[in-house]
């Protein structure tokens, strides 16, 4: 099964969407300790209803949470990085240690890093215009998807995904 990590961005923006038990009921997917603290009881604190909701993910073990192990690529990776916070330092050293296929995440600066390292990433408005190619979502739920991100995402992203449902590209 394909194996992704999840940092908070992308997995709150996923959880905005209302789209993200359709992708963790198809695919593997993990966020490192650190960011089920920042998510969850952090933002359980705080009264997030994301927070809620990713807390049940876990609970009915869609979504896995694992300590993140140090990874030496990653190090690498990060080295001088200082931008990056806990939550997508610690994503990064779980893809290396899970060997998983991808990362998603919406973070710019973290975006930029895994970019310019040649690390696979996904970002959720990505996901939505997949799901409705691969037919996992309609059209019309893949738009009401994207329109849920619309506050949240790149404008640019945003309106590629919208191309992408509508069948422009």
């Amino acid at each position: 099964m394909r194996m992704f990590v999840l940092d908070s961005d992308g997995l709150i923006k996923l959880v905005k969407s209302s789209i993200v038990e359709h992708l963790l009921r198809r695919f593997s997917c993990f966020i490192s300790s650190e960011v089920y603290e920042e998510v969850v009881t952090k933002g359980e604190v705080r009264l997030y209803e994301d927070a809620f909701t990713v807390e049940a993910l876990v609970k009915k073990n869609l979504l896995k949470v694992r300590r993140a192990e140090e990874s030496e690529r990653a190090k690498a990776v990060l080295r001088g990085k200082e931008e990056l916070g806990l939550g997508e330092k610690t994503t990064l050293h779980l893809f290396f240690s899970l060997k998983a296929e991808a990362t998603i995440s919406d973070d710019k600066a973290f975006l930029k890093v895994l970019k310019e390292n040649n690390i696979p990433f996904i970002i959720p408005s990505e996901i939505i215009a997949r799901f409705v190619k691969m037919k996992v979502i309609g059209k019309e739920e893949g738009l009401r998807s994207l329109n849920m991100l619309k506050p949240y995402v790149n404008k640019e992203n945003y309106l590629a995904a919208k191309r992408a449902i509508e069948g422009g590209s």
